[in-house]
């Protein structure tokens, strides 16, 4: 059992952070490589994001998890 930081184990932050580097060098090998892909606004990154923290904010109730914007 690893240490915990409230509701969330630290197996599981180093698991993500790989995940979300491996994401971003996809991500960002796409974007490079196709010129005529729609990419997303400003705003559809905001909107992105606080998607995601309004997930993690169900998943993990007792962290106290807020965005405090870009």
């Amino acid at each position: 059992m690893g240490i915990k930081f409230g509701e969330i184990d630290t197996g599981q932050i180093l698991d993500n952070e790989f995940r979300i580097g491996v994401l971003e060098g996809i991500l960002e090998w796409i974007l490079n490589n196709n010129y005529n892909l729609t990419k997303p606004t400003q705003q559809d990154i905001e909107d992105i994001r606080k998607s995601v923290i309004g997930k993690l904010q169900q998943k993990y109730p007792k962290s106290g998890i807020t965005y405090k914007g870009a």
